[in-house]
């Protein structure tokens, strides 16, 4: 197995091009969904969550919309933070089998 301080010497990879990798389409929409989930995270569970002011059928269509929105949060937030990892070791695990092809 080689070495990292060898990998890295012979990488192609520069400050250049890392940005580019981290602007791509690809990665922006990745991005964008995790900070979006970000955001509806906590205004949903503070809808859920919070004690009820109004009462009665008004508190329950309001936590359920708020349990939607967790949800919908959720599943962003984790489907961003996942799919960039997948996308990076992807791409990472392609370039490391184009670099030791020779």
């Amino acid at each position: 197995m080689a070495e990292p301080e060898d990998t890295l010497a012979r990488s192609p990879v520069d400050f250049d091009s890392a940005v580019a990798y981290a602007l791509h389409p690809e990665m922006r929409r990745l991005i964008i969904l995790y900070l979006v989930g970000t955001l509806l995270l906590p205004i949903g569970l503070s809808m859920f969550v919070n004690p009820p002011f109004i009462g009665g059928l008004a508190e329950i269509i309001r936590q359920i919309i708020g349990l939607g929105i967790v949800l919908v949060g959720a599943t962003f937030f984790f489907g961003g933070v996942v799919g960039a990892a997948f996308k990076v070791v992807a791409d990472a695990n392609i370039l490391a089998a184009a670099l030791f092809e020779d």
